[in-house]
Parts: structure tokens; sequence; C-alpha cells
């Protein structure tokens, strides 16, 4: 019995801890990669939701709680990237860092570019991952993040309107403005 619990204690880091990265490159077990791109990645890898959808930071928080709990660890370091210090990203990399890490711990860098100077990152160890899938857990069942997404969904309306009129036809003909006087026009009846 105490051979197995050795055994267990000893392997326990091997099977906790595991390399974990939202964009598929490569990582240790030290951290929990979001980066680069995270709300790229988060609807590309994760869950869609189409760009002007009411609600956005709170969809995007649950999407990544949703892949922060089920496969990183606490004592992992979280890294999550803005490439272009989107006030989306700003907004839901706070509420994400606050679920899952301690406040005096979150770190913001810049990582600008000549391409994108506003580019920052997010970086803190995950300490509270138990209470971040406690309250993920509570609002899901009370709303589904899938239905919040349909629910704020833009409309899309067809074009109206400028299809029912008949075009002029202006073929070779120029009128005495847009000629001298180098002014637009409109082409004669």
């Amino acid at each position: 019995m105490k051979t197995l619990f050795a055994i267990l204690v000893l392997l326990l880091p091997f099977i906790s801890a595991q390399a974990v990265s939202l964009s598929g490159r490569s990582t240790d077990e030290t951290v929990c990669d979001l980066s680069p791109s995270t709300s790229y990645n988060l609807t590309k890898n994760v869950l869609f939701v189409e760009a002007g959808t009411r609600d956005e930071a709170e969809i995007y928080t649950r999407i990544a709680l949703r892949f922060i709990t089920s496969r990183c660890r606490d004592g992992q370091v979280l890294i999550m990237h803005s490439d272009f210090g989107d006030p989306l990203d700003d907004r839901f990399f706070r509420d994400v860092s606050a679920q899952v890490c301690s406040a005096s711990k979150v770190q913001r860098e810049a990582t600008s570019t000549t391409e994108a100077p506003q580019s920052f990152q997010i970086k803190c160890p995950i300490s509270k991952l138990r209470d971040a899938a406690s309250h993920l857990n509570a609002i899901e069942r009370e709303k589904p993040t899938e239905a919040k997404i349909a629910e704020g969904a833009p409309t899309h309306r067809p074009d109206s309107g400028n299809e029912s009129q008949p075009r002029k036809d202006c073929k070779g003909s120029l009128s005495f403005g847009q000629v001298v006087l180098g002014m637009g026009g409109k082409c004669s009846d």
C-alpha cells in the first residue's frame, strides 16, 4: 500500500500537469498558453462568435474559462495575447484573470511591434481553477453560452432599395463639366 502511494506521489506531477497551447504550438507543462491572438484562436478552435454579438466580452470570458478549466491546472502560468490592444480583449482578459488568478499576481506586458503598436499580453499563475469551474458551471446552468451567442447575434438584412431603380446607360457620353472643369457628374438621359 505504501509502495503504491509512493509511486502515485512520484507520478502525480507528470499526470496532473500537461503542456497546454490553444494555438497548437509547442510549449511545456508550466504554462497554459492561450497566445498568440487569443480572441482569434478561441473563436477558431473552441466556439465561433460573430463580430458585433451582444455581450461579446462576457461570451469570450466564458469560452476562455471553458478552455482553461478543462485543460489547465493550478500552478501553470496563464498567457493571453492581444494583437491590436482591442478594448474587448482588455475587458475579457481582465475578467478571465480575475476568475483564475490572484489579482496581485496579474502582469500586463506590452508586446508592441511596428505592425501592432498596441499589442499586449497578460500573464498570471493560475491559483483559483476550482472556483472558476464552479462559477462557469453556475452561469452555464443559468444560460448556456451558445444561447447567449444566438440571442445576441447581429441581424443581417438584405440590401434594400438600390436595385429597384433602373441604371442609366452612360456609354461614351461626357458632360461639359466632366471634360472642361474636371467635375464629376451624371450622364445624360
